[in-house]
């Protein structure tokens, strides 16, 4: 799947850049992102609450997208 990329700027570090997509392609991100781990946001939210993840991958997830999305 590939998004469009709706800006795209560098920042003051070299190598660094920042790509903004539309809300719905994050959307659609984050619950590939879940599908891939086998999580329902609400999963992932509770492995948030517990303090307790069953990866670090779902941890990972949880830091990148943790209150942004509605799935």
């Amino acid at each position: 799947m590939s998004v469009t990329i709706n800006e795209q700027w560098t920042t003051d570090h070299d190598d660094d850049v920042v790509i903004v997509v539309s809300d719905e392609e994050y959307q659609a991100a984050a619950q590939r992102a879940l599908d891939g781990l086998g999580l329902t946001y609400a999963e992932l939210e509770e492995q948030a609450s517990s303090g307790y993840f069953t990866s670090a991958q779902a941890h990972a997830l949880w830091v990148s997208i943790g209150g942004t999305v509605d799935l």
